[in-house]
C-alpha cells in the first residue's frame, strides 16, 4: 500500500489563528492522534509514504525518516513526489498526485491519499475512493476516516488468499 500524506492540516492542524508547536529538531510538532493512526495503519516493511505535502522538499529522505521516528513513526518506505512529476508552472495537488499515480502505473486499490487539500475533490472517482479529506483546522484526528478504505483492502487480500489456494 502507498499513502501519500500530507503534513499542514493532516499531521499538524492549519489554523490560522493558532501556533504550531515545534519539536527540538525545528519542525513541526505531530497531533499525537494522528501519530497514533499513522503507526496503527503502516505496515513498516511494506507500505510506502509518499509525501506530497509542500514541506517535502525542505529535507532528503533520510532526514525525513529521523523526523518521522522522533515523533514515533518508523517506516521502511518513503519517498516524495520528485520535482520531475511537477511541471515548472504551479499545479495544484491533485495534479501532481494524479500524475505521479499514472505516471508509475499505480493501482487505484493500492493507494491511499491523507490530505486535507480541496482540489483533491475534482479526482476522479476511483481515486476519490481513495481520498481521506481531512479537516485543516484539526487534521486526522478519527480512524474512522480511513476504515472504509482499509476493510476494502483487507476484503481484496483475503479474496486473494482464497483464491491462490
Amino acid at each position: 500500500m502507498k499513502f501519500f500524506l500530507d503534513i499542514d492540516g493532516v499531521m499538524v492542524h492549519a489554523n490560522p489563528h493558532k501556533a504550531v508547536d515545534l519539536e527540538a529538531d525545528g519542525f513541526y510538532k505531530f497531533n499525537s492522534v494522528a501519530v497514533t493512526i499513522l503507526q496503527s495503519i503502516l505496515y513498516k516493511t511494506k507500505d510506502e509514504v509518499i509525501l506530497s505535502t509542500s514541506h517535502r522538499f525542505k529535507y532528503d529522505i533520510i532526514r525525513w525518516k529521523e523526523i518521522f521516528e522522533s515523533r514515533g513513526i518508523e517506516m521502511d518506505n518513503i519517498s516524495i513526489i520528485e520535482r520531475s512529476h511537477c511541471s515548472t508552472q504551479r499545479i495544484t495537488r491533485r495534479t501532481e498526485i494524479e500524475h505521479w499515480i499514472i505516471e508509475n502505473h499505480i493501482s487505484s486499490t493500492d493507494i491511499i491519499i491523507i490530505d486535507d487539500d480541496k482540489s483533491l475533490n475534482d479526482l476522479p472517482s476511483y481515486l476519490k475512493d481513495r481520498l481521506v479529506l481531512t479537516n485543516p483546522y484539526t487534521g486526522l484526528n478519527d480512524i474512522s476516516d480511513l476504515t472504509s478504505i482499509l476493510k476494502r483492502r483487507l476484503k481484496k487480500r483475503f479474496q486473494e488468499l482464497k483464491e491462490a489456494k
